[in-house]
């Protein structure tokens, strides 16, 4: 009886040691790892990543500190280590197949992982330690768990590495971070962090303000319909998040570990639901000195537009163009990108936000464009991440483009917009063309003009276009499309075939011979930066300069020095003056344009040259230094005479007046009139 009872004791005693209770508790470690040799860090091993997969064959062997924990259930099937307790590099998730890690591998631990017979390659984005499964990674399986990820003897507390979400990289995946000065938008609350009575993952928008409550950023907090605080109510203060940063492609995430890892006490900042602009398109284009802009993380830069371009019927690709109003605009830019059939996200008329962080700011053959750095320049932004810089308000406008004559345009006003050219007709040259070609996938231009304007406009169709070998309409009308600069001249790009309705008669439009001729140049004896050079039209029609330029030659030089003249329209019995800098104040006006290549002292040749690069008009002899020459204008300046009214490509000393000494400015000198 006795031995009965001391077996059943026995008995119990051993059943009650085998029951684990709900929280399942850490089990004894042991933890061996003298003859571990430590052969490669985190980022080396993510260094060797490709486009595919990278299996790895060598003794190969890492360590890493355990971030993650699916102790609350909001991490699934996936361990997260970095590099370091404080101030990590690099970080990595490993897939295995097996619930309940954190029992094995809590945060803190230190781990070793030996890497063969694993691969890392990209899972949903982002890369990851796993099996091989063949063109995928699949997890770890559960009895290789614990062959591969060594646990040590040693557990450390983790250090979160604070950052500001405009700072996240892909250096930041796979380690454990933290927000401050974050908080929830006011019109989730009362929401809790996933679906109570589903186990769907849903998404939470926390933003980052400043310390005057201005929205920064913004980014996704990811629950899963499975972790323990899903139905928690969001809090409804400020202050503190961490959690182990992941990224679903383009999209960053945050996942919690535990529900202590939201600290929001403070008061919440009474901000909007939506990010909103931070700076206008004027002040994007003053930044613009003529060199890459470099936006940066450090200040938040978010423009406001509306979309204005399409690529429905393929005359758009892979740039998105956006101005700055709906009606009236002052400005616009150009958007690169590698998507397809944007246009079933992004409607002409949408207005948009476009973040500007981490992206950069170039001239593109003329054109205002923002994208990704290439090179020396910018390119398109890459890797699906295209929704992440252009933001979608869901709010759509009517855009009332800008109706514009041929001689209404210069090419420094009203770029990158919607406009309606009127009066237009193709030129007779190019009668029976294509918008671009009847076969073939070329790209393709073609030229309209207006009676009685000297100034033409390409109209540029790409090869892909659905409507690229379509006969382009002989008659007069107008063309809508998108303005833009391409070097110093100005193009339309047609959105799609309706954009072109030229459906009245055409006209048969006379020559017209610009007659921009140079009437005044000056040297001062008391002010070398008062010299300038005057040009006048003598014309009866405007002249747009877009593409003309005012050439020096010093000292009998044949090389020249040039001063473009596009953006300006001179119009009949007109002027324009370019000056050096000292000229508005000697002469109390401003000139047209100042140069510093106006520093003509007497010897100099001037040349006025045309958009095709035909000299319209001269002064001076090419190849020759003006000293001691008829020509010569030193301390003085040089008149046209009167009665002249045609340029010449030859130099006619006797048109002109030459007073080469003791001209004193202002008063000898007589800019802006003849």
């Amino acid at each position: 009886m006795k031995k009965r009872s001391l077996l059943f004791i026995m008995f119990s005693i051993l059943l009650n040691s085998c029951v684990q209770d709900a929280n399942y508790s850490v089990p004894e470690i042991h933890c061996d790892t003298t003859e571990i040799a430590l052969t490669n860090t985190i980022q080396q091993i993510k260094d060797m990543a490709g486009f595919g997969l990278t299996e790895f064959t060598d003794e190969l062997v890492i360590e890493g500190y355990v971030v993650s924990s699916d102790a609350a259930g909001n991490i699934y099937k996936s361990i997260s280590i970095q590099d370091a307790v404080e101030n990590p590099l690099a970080g990595i998730r490993i897939a295995v197949d097996q619930t309940n890690t954190y029992t094995q591998y809590p945060v803190g631990r230190k781990v070793f992982v030996k890497l063969k017979g694993l691969a890392i390659g990209y899972s949903g984005g982002t890369l990851e330690i796993g099996k091989a499964a063949g063109a995928e990674i699949v997890r770890i399986p559960n009895t290789e768990v614990s062959q591969h990820i060594i646990r040590s003897c040693e557990t450390f507390e983790i250090v979160p590495k604070k950052v500001q979400i405009l700072e996240l990289n892909n250096d930041l995946v796979d380690v454990l971070v933290q927000f401050e000065n974050v908080q929830f938008r006011t019109e989730d609350f009362g929401k809790a962090y996933a679906e109570v009575n589903t186990t769907n993952s849903v998404d939470r928008i926390v933003s980052q303000v400043s310390e005057d409550c201005a929205l920064l950023s913004e980014m996704t907090l990811r629950n899963s319909g499975f972790s323990n605080f899903k139905s928690n109510e969001l809090p409804q203060g400020r202050g503190e998040i961490m959690g182990v940063l992941t990224k679903y492609y383009s999209q960053y995430q945050l996942l919690l570990r535990h529900i202590e890892d939201v600290d929001l006490t403070e008061q919440h900042c009474g901000i909007g639901s939506a990010l909103q602009p931070t700076i206008s398109f004027q002040q994007i284009l003053d930044l613009y000195k003529g060199t890459r802009v470099e936006f940066g993380v450090a200040v938040p830069y978010i423009i406001e537009g509306y979309i204005i371009s399409s690529d429905r019927e393929g005359n758009f690709r892979n740039a998105l163009f956006v101005q700055d109003a709906v009606e009236n605009p002052l400005g616009g830019i150009q958007i690169l990108h590698d998507e397809e059939n944007l246009f079933e996200q992004f409607r002409i008329g949408d207005r948009v936000l476009v973040k500007l962080n981490r992206l950069y700011l170039d001239s593109v053959n003329g054109v205002l464009t923002l994208g990704f750095a290439d090179g020396e320049s910018v390119g398109a932004i890459e890797d699906e991440t295209f929704e992440s810089f252009v933001v979608q308000t869901h709010e759509n406008f009517e855009i009332i483009p800008l109706s514009k004559t041929l001689s209404e345009l210069s090419a420094t006003l009203c770029q990158n917009i919607l406009i309606e050219l009127k009066e237009v007709q193709l030129i007779q040259e190019e009668l029976g063309n294509a918008f671009a070609f009847y076969s073939g996938t070329n790209n393709g231009v073609r030229t309209v003009e207006t009676c009685g304007v000297l100034q033409r406009m390409t109209v540029f169709t790409e090869g892909t276009a659905s409507f690229a070998s379509t006969k382009f309409p002989d008659g007069k009308g107008t063309i809508t499309g998108v303005l833009y600069r391409v070097d110093t001249k100005l193009q339309l790009q047609p959105r799609f075939l309706e954009d072109a309705v030229l459906d009245a008669e055409r006209e048969l439009c006379p020559v017209i011979v610009p007659k921009i001729i140079i009437t005044e140049i000056a040297d001062p004896e008391n002010s070398t930066g008062a010299r300038f050079v005057e040009l006048y039209n003598a014309g009866i029609h405007a002249i747009a300069l877009d593409g003309w330029k005012l050439n020096k030659y010093t000292n009998g030089a044949l090389v020249k020095t040039s001063i473009e003249l596009s953006g300006h329209i001179l119009y009949p019995d007109n002027f324009l003056v370019v000056s050096n800098s000292g000229f508005e104040s000697v002469f109390g006006m401003q000139s047209t344009l100042v140069s510093s290549t106006i520093s003509g002292n007497g010897d100099d040749m001037y040349e006025l040259e045309d958009s095709i690069g035909a000299v319209q008009d001269v002064y001076g002899v090419l190849g020759l230094d003006g000293t001691g020459s008829d020509w010569e204008y030193t301390d003085g300046r040089a008149v046209r005479n009167y009665n002249v009214t045609t340029p010449t490509a030859r130099f006619a000393i006797e048109e002109w007046t030459i007073f080469s000494t003791d001209q004193q400015a202002p008063l000898d000198f007589g800019p802006f009139e003849r």
